[in-house]
């Protein structure tokens, strides 16, 4: 069985886009939206994202919506179908940013593989 895992050098979770994601509406708070709109800069993405390498630049003081691992119990798909969910949901938005064909989905193709 395949299993979720993060992989490097990607950061497609720090472009969030809220008015795209409905599903957030009753799992995010009002501090929580305003929070995320804070650390968005003008392109989408988060202003706290390494660019150049695609690390968090406030990795270990994160925000929990940042933490996969945790914020993924939010979910009623996750509490379902566990790892499943996770990455089918990287999978679209990893294709939505990078591309289907891209060096992230190909990175992730492989993780997500591996047991």
């Amino acid at each position: 069985m395949k299993s979720w895992k993060c992989i490097e050098n990607c950061g497609a979770c720090c472009k969030f886009n809220l008015p795209e994601r409905e599903d957030l509406s009753n799992i995010l708070t009002a501090n929580d939206i305003a929070l995320i709109n804070s650390m968005t800069d003008n392109d989408g993405w988060c202003k706290y994202l390494d660019k150049s390498n695609s690390k968090c630049m406030i990795y270990d003081s994160r925000p929990h919506f940042c933490r996969v691992n945790e914020f993924s119990a939010s979910f009623k798909g996750y509490l379902k179908n566990g790892d499943k969910f996770l990455i089918k949901c990287c999978t679209q938005h990893i294709s939505s940013i990078y591309g289907r064909k891209s060096r992230q989905m190909k990175a992730f193709k492989i993780a997500v593989a591996k047991k």
